[in-house]
């Protein structure tokens, strides 16, 4: 058996931290297998949808054996229907929509350690709630975390 790549690692330690995030909430993630849209009732439900997108790594120092710095981002998108966004009966109101991407941001929280096998992953910021769209089924609410590894 062979010894995971650093990409792995990162890939795994974040992996592991979004699966313990509102587990209500499916995670779909955009680079895994195809999945049917989670529902309810035969509704479509909400969910969390994941990409992990690694930046370009970074060389701070001369020996070739050095750690380097891999930065990087990870977008978890809260996918509500739009079906059931609204004020009435059964509907959720935007606002509180947007509350529970809040409740996702804080599950990454500045400085917040994810390791797996050796490396160790750290959140950099306090995470973006950015501003929700919509698109033909879903109000999306972005939350961006951004991170960092020496390694």
């Amino acid at each position: 058996m062979t010894t995971p790549t650093i990409e792995t690692k990162i890939s795994q330690a974040i992996q592991a931290r979004v699966a313990t995030c509102l587990p209500a909430y499916p995670k779909v993630w955009t680079d895994g297998e195809p999945v049917a849209l989670p529902t309810a009732g035969g509704q479509p439900a909400p969910y969390i949808e994941a990409h992990h997108e690694p930046n370009r790594t970074v060389r701070h120092f001369i020996g070739s054996s050095d750690p380097h710095e891999r930065p990087g981002l990870l977008l978890l998108t809260l996918c509500w229907p739009l079906t059931k966004v609204g004020t009435g009966s059964g509907k959720t109101h935007k606002d509180a929509i947007r509350e529970i991407a809040g409740q996702i941001a804080s599950h990454f929280q500045a400085d917040l350690p994810m390791d797996f096998e050796g490396v160790r992953v750290r959140v950099t910021a306090a995470p973006s709630v950015l501003g929700s769209y919509r698109d033909d089924a879903y109000l999306r609410t972005q939350v961006r975390v951004t991170y960092t590894c020496f390694a």
